[in-house]
């Protein structure tokens, strides 16, 4: 079963003449061991940061994490 929740955390960017620049955009996959995963959207600067978000979110749903995928949504084509 898959479970989509969708999450937008503005907590980092730029400030460059008083616009808003958001880094970079990122889908975080959270699978556990019942065979279910957990969509969420995330906003780091790199993967490593975005990693380390998806860890936290996954230590809230208190289940068994198998592994964590993390894509950058500059690069995935969601026409297909």
């Amino acid at each position: 079963m898959t479970h989509s929740v969708q999450t937008s955390l503005f907590t980092t960017g730029k400030l460059h003449t008083r616009r808003y620049y958001p880094a970079n955009f990122y889908k975080v996959v959270v699978n556990t061991e019942e065979g279910e995963s957990y969509e969420y959207e995330v906003e780091a600067e790199n993967f490593s940061q975005a990693t380390e978000i998806a860890e936290d979110m996954a230590s809230s749903l208190l289940e068994d994490i198998t592994y964590v995928e993390v894509y950058d949504l500059n690069y995935f084509d969601t026409s297909i």
